[in-house]
């Protein structure tokens, strides 16, 4: 079954402390919260001092709880005039607090008011996974890995500097303080790397040496007479340690595609300071589709909660969170969450909808079913079945996303360390790329340089394995989308999805589609296309359109880049030839061993979900090439990785040119 996110029950103790009832055990010391999590984490880690002057700095930590060690570095680093330029902050808890009940708790320390309340408005919905949240401006990211422990930490794959071990009692809740545990953290461990916990039991101090760390005591906190305080100092020879933080002598980047995907990849980057040249082939501003264009936006949902259901749960989330930052930030963006309804077909479908819901434990807030009733009572008209209700689902217009993000991306310029800022060649095709002396080069078709840079990313959909190989043919599939009067058709008050989508009247249009034609190279608006859509649409309101002359609606056509598994690329671009080269002694290969082209990477292959893919795939490589922790956890990033072809090609040793 599926994980669930069973929240946390509001509850203190007789002397008033926070308590859990679930695991018999206090939250924090009776002395003081926000004290215990300055003198055991921070001091016992030796932060601030540990980070002055570094670039990025990472802590992981079991059990978020209430927050406080989070919300005490936090302020920890605003304090600091040393502090990393990133702090990341990734945290494990398998029940978290409402949002409401997290404020209740936070009245209770004054010092971090301003904070908690940020931390508060950015809460996320209780649902399985990594959930990625942005602070001051990007300088402080706290990553909530929502799971079991036993669960998360193995998919956990960057590097670590210090970690807080801040679980219940070890008698209380042993899972969280198991050596297998403490052996998975040991893997993120940097060299050096520190830790720090209340406890001085023994299992713990014989996993954490068994594991590799060298552990002192302190004084404890409060009632407390000891604490441990460690440093990883393996006394073997580490197969696979953390790669180190990358130093880039110059932060500059190129990004081939300005669709949605590059729009991305450009903000990303440049809100970490990157200046980036973005080429384009059309004309148009970024290649921008139609103004008029609107698609539909909403997460998957699956009885086994499935790789797409996780990926685009994670994808639409994180959008979310960003496009609301994007209009914060006073960026026209044209869009609702008006709410989706996705319908199924009467009968046992229905029955069998709103099983996977009760199955899933769905909170209402993510996803619920709706009878035939409630869902007509939502859409404001009569429809042919229930289904899965989506109150952020709806509909954005994907010329206003890459506009908001490319205006982003300039007014990013200066931000960070001063270097970063975005150029835009319009109407230039890059014919080949060329590395030289640690330097990509874009060049055009007559081998003249359009721009040069360390790092560069594909974000050209189909055209991007014409630059580098994925070791996987890529399918384009054309669709239609048709523009129907508003007049023709019921007014909706969401978006309604089932063979095709409807979106509600914007401007006086309501936007029917999509075709799916394969090997069909037509971008010419068709008649028989419309016609498609149009039964579409009769399918969800009988008789709409009837008699209507089609071959004088409007619409659009467009290609989408599809892989063979229905998942994105996003990530480093594989070294084919290098592959090919090493042959057998690659047949067990895994993502993290298989040769990369230096500085080479990709974002592409979203077939219809790129409005939910494009950020967090655009994250991810910004993650990737600054070596910070990734959004995704390690099975996820793996799905969508671009070697992933070629990984299947050498396990069964036919690793061949496509």
């Amino acid at each position: 079954m599926p994980g669930r996110i069973q929240p946390a029950e509001l509850a203190y103790d007789a002397g008033g402390v926070p308590y859990s009832r679930a695991y018999g055990d206090v939250y924090h010391s009776a002395d003081s919260g926000p004290g215990q999590a300055r003198h055991v984490f921070l001091g016992g880690n030796d932060l601030p001092a540990r980070w002055a002057g570094v670039r990025v700095f990472t802590i992981v930590e079991t059990g978020f709880g209430l927050g406080l060690n989070f919300l005490a570095t936090w302020d920890a680093w605003r304090r600091d005039p040393q502090r990393p330029q990133r702090l990341h902050f990734v945290s494990i808890e398998n029940q978290p607090f409402s949002g409401g009940a997290l404020a209740e708790l936070h009245r209770r320390y004054v010092e971090f008011t301003p904070l908690a309340a940020a931390l508060q408005a950015a809460w996320p919905i209780p649902v399985p996974g990594l959930h990625r949240l942005h602070f001051e401006n990007g300088g402080v990211t706290l990553t909530l890995a929502l799971g079991d422990i036993a669960e998360v930490a193995p998919l956990l794959r960057f590097g670590a500097d210090a970690f807080y071990l801040d679980g219940f009692a070890p008698e209380r809740n042993p899972k969280m303080w198991s050596p297998r545990l403490i052996k998975h953290l040991a893997r993120l461990a940097r060299d050096g790397a520190t830790l720090a916990t209340y406890t001085t039991a023994r299992p713990v101090k014989d996993a954490l040496v068994e594991a590799g760390f060298a552990i002192g005591k302190r004084p404890g906190f409060g009632n407390k007479r000891e604490m441990l305080a460690a440093r990883f100092a393996p006394r073997w020879e580490r197969r696979r340690a953390p790669l180190p933080i990358p130093v880039h002598g110059e932060r500059r980047a190129i990004v081939i595609g300005g669709g949605i995907a590059g729009a991305a990849a450009c903000e990303r980057l440049a809100s970490r300071g990157w200046a980036v040249d973005l080429i384009e082939s059309r004309d148009a501003p970024a290649g921008e589709p139609p103004p008029l264009l609107a698609g539909a936006f909403h997460p998957n949902v699956s009885r086994d909660d499935s790789v797409l259901s996780r990926l685009t749960r994670a994808g639409f989330l994180y959008a979310l969170d960003r496009w609301r930052v994007l209009q914060a930030q006073g960026m026209p963006l044209a869009w609702s969450a008006c709410g989706l309804l996705q319908i199924g077909d009467p009968g046992a479908e229905q029955a069998r909808m709103a099983e996977t819901i009760a199955l899933l434990a769905c909170p209402p807030g993510y996803a619920s079913f709706l009878d035939r009733g409630a869902a007509s009572a939502r859409a404001g008209c009569d429809l042919p079945a229930g289904g899965w209700w989506f109150p952020q689902g709806g509909w954005l217009r994907a010329a206003s996303l890459i506009g908001a993000q490319l205006a982003a991306a300039r007014q990013a310029a200066g931000h960070d360390d001063g270097i970063g800022g975005l150029v835009t060649h319009f109407g230039r095709t890059v014919g080949a790329l060329r590395r030289d002396g640690g330097r990509w080069f874009a060049l055009d078709g007559h081998g003249i340089a359009i721009a040069s840079a360390p790092v560069v990313v594909l974000a050209n959909a189909h055209d991007a394995a014409r630059l580098a190989g994925v070791a996987q043919p890529l399918a384009s599939r054309r669709g239609q989308v048709t523009h129907v009067p508003a007049s023709l058709l019921p007014a909706l008050q969401c978006v309604v999805v089932g063979r095709g989508y409807v979106l509600p009247a914007i401007g006086g249009v309501s936007i029917i589609g999509a075709t799916v034609g394969f090997n069909d190279e037509d971008p010419e608006l068709r008649a028989d296309s419309h016609a498609e859509n149009l039964a579409r649409l009769q399918a969800v309101f009988p008789g709409c359109g009837a008699g209507a002359d089609i071959a004088t609606w409007r619409g659009s056509v467009g290609f989408r880049c599809v892989a063979p598994d229905r998942l994105p690329l996003a990530g480093a671009m594989p070294d084919l030839d290098a592959a090919r080269a090493q042959g057998a002694a690659l047949a067990g290969v895994h993502a993290p061993e298989l040769p990369r082209l230096p500085g080479l990477y990709g974002t592409f292959a979203f077939g219809s979900r790129g409005l939910i893919w494009a950020a967090l795939a655009g994250e991810l490589i910004a993650s990737q090439i600054e070596g910070e922790p990734p959004p995704l956890d390690a099975g996820l990033a793996d799905a969508i990785d671009p070697g992933r072809f070629a990984i299947r090609r050498l396990r069964h040793g036919r690793l061949a040119p496509v």
